[in-house]
């Protein structure tokens, strides 16, 4: 091992544990990345109101990515 391996990889160790705190939950990231998409379709896909219940879809897929949101941002936090 030459001169430069030995640093290298000590800071890798040292800095691995909190790179793994700031990545993000994948499945959270799928979800959201799954409700964008839903909530596209819905709002510019989706011809017809079908009675109200298009827009409350709507309601219910933002307060469920806000939801994740806040999953996220409490994990961050308690991960401190």
């Amino acid at each position: 091992m030459n001169r430069w391996m030995r640093p290298i990889i000590a800071s890798a160790l040292l800095l691995a544990p909190l790179v793994a705190l700031a990545e993000p939950h994948p499945v959270i990231q799928q979800a959201k990345r799954e409700i964008n998409h839903a909530l596209f379709l819905l709002q510019h896909r989706a011809a017809r109101d079908f009675g109200g219940h298009k827009m409350a879809a709507i309601r219910l897929l933002m307060r469920a990515r806000a939801q994740l949101n806040a999953s996220e941002a409490y994990d961050s936090r308690e991960r401190r």
